[in-house]
């Protein structure tokens, strides 16, 4: 058992394997979770009770199949997505989205090191490896989050579901001493070379706008292709304060006789997806909501409402990109701040689509990327500019 007084972050360390691996990779480390800021675990065991007529006393608590669930949170820099290491396998094509995502388990191990080590990998207990480890099988992609604020860091929050977890010690744990090589003191964010997606932890400076589509229903944006909300000089003409975007699996429990545990956990789909963009206002949101339906949709298919779909996708300078396709629809917009306490007038929008969300990463996909890249091709390889990490320009980004 653990000699520990205490777990703090310094001693903890995430593995992400495929389902049914027995192993953790024990070279290059390639099967942990890098940028990893949190990780937490619930477990229910769904108790029931059943009673009987004559007696007061409970006749029998009845447990049913334990739900383990695991939320994680990464910045984002370059390392791999904790969605897509859920998911490994699924990489472009028309396999690329929820559909087939969803329906991909991964096996997940959290490794509890000597906390007198400065790293885990100079962690000399029990050879190197964890003094214990708990082990998670089967986990299902359950929710993905993604937060891009003009303050702080850009992250990653995704949980996972499943039904079994175990704690294990001594030699019955997995992950080795070379599993966690790179977590040696010097370990840091991806940083590339010259034209290459690069640039650290994603900061509010790494969103490319020349690079991403913004919904045109936002005071500002002009047109829906790449750098909508850029003027011709290659300033912003929209100030956008923050970018997040979710979805929920919303997954059940599929049952059948002669078995305790779900013989599956689909998706239920349709899943809805959701972004919300603030930015701050000079003017108002100029958003009309007409009784009848906005007259400049008369002659559209979206003749009598007041809304329409709309693109979205944002592109940052590590080599991700969002891309919510085509069916975007703002469900509400609200005005506030801007009063006597201080602050800035802002206006949120908040979109929905249903099934459509494509997170993409230049090193995981490779080419296409952008726009719907994943889906049809999209439009081809991204070049960014030599100015890496400097901030968005106009020029950072185009597809060739």
């Amino acid at each position: 058992m653990s000699s520990n007084d205490r777990i703090f972050y310094a001693c903890q360390a995430v593995a992400i394997t495929n389902h049914g691996d027995n192993s953790v990779e024990s070279t290059n480390g390639t099967d942990m979770v890098y940028g990893l800021q949190s990780v937490g675990m619930t477990t229910n065991f769904n108790l029931e009770q059943a009673f009987e007529l004559g007696q007061i006393e409970i006749y029998e608590n009845i447990e049913g199949t334990p739900d383990i669930e695991v939320t994680l949170e990464k910045v984002l820099d370059g390392r791999p997505l904790i969605y897509h290491m859920a998911s490994t396998g699924i990489v472009d094509g028309s396999q690329s989205g929820l559909v087939a995502r969803s329906k991909e388990r991964c096996d997940l191990r959290l490794g509890i090191y000597d906390e007198s080590a400065n790293s885990v990998s100079k962690a000399s207990a029990n050879g190197g490896k964890p003094e214990v480890e708990v082990y998670c099988s089967g986990l299902y992609i359950s929710s993905i989050s993604y937060t891009i604020p003009v303050d702080g860091n850009a992250t990653e929050s995704v949980t996972l579901v499943g039904n079994n977890k175990q704690w294990l010690t001594g030699s019955d744990v997995k992950i080795q001493d070379g599993s966690v090589v790179n977590f040696d003191g010097n370990d840091e964010p991806l940083m590339g070379v010259d034209s290459s997606a690069s640039g650290g932890v994603v900061r509010r400076e790494d969103v490319l706008i020349s690079g991403s589509i913004l919904p045109k229903s936002i005071k500002g944006v002009a047109g829906s292709g790449y750098g909508n909300a850029l003027n011709d000089d290659g300033s912003n003409r929209v100030h956008v304060q923050s970018f997040s975007v979710s979805t929920d699996f919303g997954r059940e429990d599929i049952l059948e006789l002669g078995r305790k545990t779900p013989y599956a956990r689909p998706a239920n789909f349709p899943i809805e997806v959701s972004c919300e963009i603030e930015a701050i206002t000079s003017s108002g949101d100029f958003v009309q909501a007409y009784e009848f339906g906005d007259p400049s949709l008369y002659t559209t298919t979206a003749s009598g409402n007041n809304t329409s779909n709309e693109n979205i996708f944002l592109c940052v300078r590590q080599g991700y990109g969002f891309d919510l396709g085509t069916k975007n629809r703002l469900a509400s917009v609200s005005y506030g701040g801007g009063d006597a306490g201080g602050g800035n007038a802002t206006c949120t929008y908040s979109y929905t689509n249903f099934n459509d969300l494509d997170v993409q990463s230049i090193r995981h996909n490779a080419a296409p990327f952008g726009f719907g890249g994943l889906k049809n091709g999209g439009t081809g390889t991204p070049s960014y500019a030599n100015n890496v990490g400097q901030g968005a320009f106009p020029d950072d980004l185009y597809f060739s």
